[in-house]
């Protein structure tokens, strides 16, 4: 790191440098309006964004709306519960931030149950799914907003989940391996678009048994389990009537 970079992150202090270095444009690196570093933290990011929304918009647009509508309903619970903070919705998606990368995996995790529970219960025309995307970083606060290059990284981690599912940075899956048992697998480092550098990224795959059809099918199972139990008792209570007259 050059001399000048450290100062401007604050590692060495402007009065110990000589004239020599604040004459070479160092007081301004760091003027940019509402990016100083009172304003910048650590958080975890997440985006997240409806698969086939274009698709679905043309097919049923009443549809391709309630699904939005409760989706956005679904993340106001969901992410305050997890001491998360959702900063904006972006038509069919939405960007939120955490205190830590836990809470982040956590509350994805979360919403994608909610959502196949959801699914279990409408016809498969009606369903929809979502992709989410995680990483770690210094965040930069603009009133109500955030920006910095991890708000740039994981929008672009985002499109890279399968419908269900979960892409994250090298930097999230580090901090949650040893805590959550995450089944999935890293993908060969990817170079982004508009990032410099090539990321690590861990694929969370969607489990077998949460599939929309397969949260389905065991809800049916269920509900056939709970009719022949019903069955069963009234059965029992008819016999004991017919058996045991009063």
């Amino acid at each position: 790191m050059t001399v000048q970079k450290l100062a401007a992150h604050g590692l060495i202090p402007l009065l110990c440098l000589g004239p020599e270095w604040l004459s070479k444009g160092l007081l301004i690196m760091d003027t940019t309006p509402g990016l100083n570093q009172q304003n910048r933290r650590l958080a975890a990011v997440m985006f997240l964004d409806m698969c086939g929304y274009s698709a679905m918009m043309a097919k049923d647009e009443a549809r391709a709306l309630a699904c939005v509508g409760e989706l956005e309903k679904l993340l106001r619970a969901e992410i305050p519960r997890f001491g998360g903070r959702l900063v904006k919705f972006l038509g069919d998606g939405s960007m939120a931030e955490f205190p830590t990368a836990l809470a982040s995996v956590t509350c994805s995790q979360s919403v994608l149950a909610a959502i196949e529970a959801n699914n279990a219960w409408v016809a498969p025309a009606n369903r929809y799914a979502v992709r989410i995307g995680l990483n770690l970083g210094e965040l930069v606060d603009v009133q109500d907003d955030i920006f910095s290059d991890t708000v740039n990284v994981a929008a672009r981690v985002q499109p890279l989940a399968d419908p269900g599912g979960i892409a994250m940075t090298s930097l999230i899956y580090a901090q949650v391996k040893n805590q959550l048992s995450l089944k999935g697998t890293y993908l060969p480092p990817q170079k982004l678009k508009n990032i410099p550098e090539k990321i690590r990224i861990f694929l969370v795959h969607p489990t077998k048994g949460d599939s929309p059809a397969a949260a389905t099918a065991r809800h049916q199972k269920l509900a056939i389990k709970v009719a022949i139990g019903v069955a069963a008792f009234l059965f029992i209570g008819w016999l004991i009537t017919l058996l045991f007259p009063k």
